[in-house]
């Protein structure tokens, strides 16, 4: 099912993504479809019409929630490319929200990944460098 958006969300959601593409925010995260980072932010948008913080044209956001929005749209433009590339599927629930999951091909690579991740640290640890934060980072 298509939503109708409110012209202000649209304007002020449509001026937002312009703003992420001529910061290169979206080039920077490495990537290359930003649509499915619209309705994330016509929805956030709508959200704030509805309480009443987009007067006259002007939004009232926070820095976390600004940040957070930086979050949700980069995460849909990420997980939607990983689909379209065959790694990821997606079915609504009960809730109509969607849920991704990893295809074959998605479990293959990831068991791939883990390999050549251990193989990096065990080189790592042969050079004598601290792995505690990379182990960290890679498994959580």
């Amino acid at each position: 099912m298509k939503k109708t958006y409110q012209p202000q969300v649209i304007e002020i959601g449509d001026a937002m993504m312009q703003s992420l593409v001529n910061s290169n925010f979206f080039e920077e995260e490495g990537i290359t479809d930003i649509e499915p980072g619209r309705p994330i932010v016509y929805d956030f948008l709508t959200e704030k019409f509805i309480n009443g913080q987009i007067n006259d044209g002007k939004l009232q956001i926070t820095d976390e929630e600004f940040t957070k929005l930086l979050s949700l749209v980069r995460a849909e433009c990420i997980l939607v490319s990983l689909k379209n590339k065959g790694f990821l599927n997606s079915y609504e629930d009960e809730n109509t929200e969607e849920q991704f999951f990893l295809t074959e091909m998605g479990k293959e690579y990831t068991k791939n990944m883990k390999k050549e991740y251990l193989l990096i640290l065990f080189f790592f640890y042969l050079l004598k460098v601290n792995i505690s934060f990379m182990l960290f980072y890679l498994f959580f």
